[in-house]
């Protein structure tokens, strides 16, 4: 079985998108607090408290990262089931 090839998209079906940092959250999870500023943290944290903040602040950007992909599936999701309808409504 061959995989067909999608023609080049002309200048009418070519979207050009923003950049991801202006895109708006449209009803979907908060961005997560990274935490207080550092400027605002107390200066004598032990270094076990400071790897313990590192390893905080990784986990919630990764999170981050996670639901980017979340909301990235979904749209596909999305996407896919309009073309589906649309291409039951065609052969009806």
């Amino acid at each position: 079985m061959s995989k067909k090839k999608r023609p080049p998209l002309n200048d009418l079906e070519s979207i050009l998108l923003r950049p991801e940092s202006e895109w708006e959250n449209e009803g979907g999870r908060e961005p997560v607090d990274s935490g207080p500023p550092e400027s605002s943290m107390p200066h004598n944290l032990s270094n076990k408290a400071i790897s313990y903040l590192a390893q905080i602040q990784d986990l919630q950007d990764q999170l981050e990262q996670e639901y980017l992909k979340l909301q990235r599936l979904e749209m596909a999701i999305k996407g896919f089931s309009i073309a589906l309808q649309e291409e039951i409504e065609k052969g009806q």
